[in-house]
C-alpha cells in the first residue's frame, strides 16, 4: 500500500462480531482496504484521497442490527497492517478433526488429513469466521472427487483449496478484488494446487464454464441478483453451497433460488449465521 492513509475506528455498544463483519463489507464496497478487529469494533483503513465521512456515516445508517456505532477517523502514517495483524493475532483454525487452515508460521500439534496453508492479506477473510467453516465443512462431508469445482468470491481461496485436496478434478476460483485475486493466486502455489484456474471479476468472469459444484460465501444480496447466473453454470443435478447472510434471509433466498429450479437439501447455522445445501433439479 502507498500513499497516506485513513484510520477509521468503528465502535460497536454493545460489541457484536457480526455487526463489525456487516460493517466491513460496507465499508469494502466503498474503497476502504484493510480491516483490524479491535476489543469493541474494528479500526478501518482507506486512502486520505478516497475518504469522505459521507461513506461512514452512510454505512452505519445501513447497520441492521440492535446496537449503536460510533466512529473516529485520524491520518495515520502507512504501514503493513496486515503483516502486523497475521504477525499478531493469526491463529490457526480446525474444522473438525480433519482440516487445520494456518500460516506457514504455525508449528501444528497435529497432523489433519487436510492441511490448508495460507497467508491472509486482511483479517477479514481469514477463514475465522462462521460462514468459511461452514461452507468448509460442507466441502468435507461431500463427495467432490473428480469434480468441476466453482468458488466464487474466492477471497483467499480457502474453499477452492479445500476443494482440490479433496480431489475435486477442476477448481475455477474468482473475486472482484484484486488483492484478493492475487492472494488467491499466492495461497494456490502455496499450497501446490496446479489444478485451479483463478480469474479476476465478478459473475460475468464465469463465462461459459460449467460446474458440478458452486461454492458462494458473498452476501444475500449478491446470491440474489446473481442466481440465475449460478443456474445456468450448473451441470444437470449440480450442487450449490451457498452462505454469507443470517437465518432471517433464508426465505428470500430460498424463494429466488426456486425461481432457478434449485431445491433446498440440507442446511447449517453457527451463531445465527447460515450455509444452505441446494440442488439444481
Amino acid at each position: 500500500m502507498t500513499g497516506q492513509y485513513i484510520e477509521t475506528t468503528l465502535i460497536i455498544t454493545p460489541y457484536s462480531e457480526d455487526a463489525a463483519d456487516v460493517m466491513a463489507a460496507l465499508l469494502a464496497n466503498e474503497n476502504y482496504e484493510t480491516f483490524i478487529p479491535s476489543e469493541n469494533g474494528v479500526k478501518c483503513y482507506i486512502l486520505k484521497e478516497n475518504y469522505s465521512e459521507k461513506i461512514v456515516t452512510d454505512a452505519i445508517a445501513q447497520n441492521p442490527f440492535d446496537c449503536t456505532i460510533t466512529y473516529n477517523s485520524i491520518e495515520v502514517e502507512n504501514e503493513d497492517w496486515n503483516k502486523t495483524w497475521v504477525e499478531e493475532s493469526f491463529t490457526p483454525i480446525y474444522i473438525g478433526n480433519e482440516c487445520v487452515i494456518h500460516s506457514p508460521k504455525d508449528i501444528l500439534q497435529i497432523t489433519p488429513k487436510y492441511d490448508i496453508l495460507i497467508n491472509p492479506i486482511m483479517a477479514f477473510g481469514s477463514g475465522h469466521h462462521q460462514t468459511t467453516s461452514m461452507m468448509t465443512q460442507w466441502i468435507l462431508e461431500e463427495d467432490v472427487k473428480d469434480k468441476d469445482v466453482l468458488d466464487m468470491g474466492c477471497g483467499t481461496a480457502i474453499l477452492a483449496i479445500a476443494a482440490t485436496k479433496c480431489g475435486a478434478k477442476n477448481v475455477c476460483a474468482i473475486d472482484i478484488d484484486e488483492r484478493a485475486y492475487n492472494n488467491a493466486i499466492d495461497n494456490a502455489a502455496l499450497n501446490q494446487c496446479n489444478n485451479m484456474d483463478i480469474r479476476l471479476g465478478g459473475a460475468e468472469a464465469i463465462g461459459n464454464s460449467t460446474f458440478d459444484i458452486i461454492l458462494a460465501n458473498i452476501n444475500k444480496n449478491i446470491l440474489i441478483s446473481d442466481m440465475n447466473i449460478y443456474t445456468n453454470a450448473m451441470n444437470k443435478g449440480g450442487l450449490l453451497f451457498i452462505s454469507g447472510f443470517y437465518s432471517s434471509d433464508i426465505e428470500d433466498i430460498t424463494s429466488e433460488a426456486l425461481k432457478y429450479n434449485f431445491k433446498l437439501i440440507n442446511q447449517k447455522e453457527k451463531d445465527d449465521w447460515v450455509s444452505l445445501k441446494l440442488q439444481k433439479q
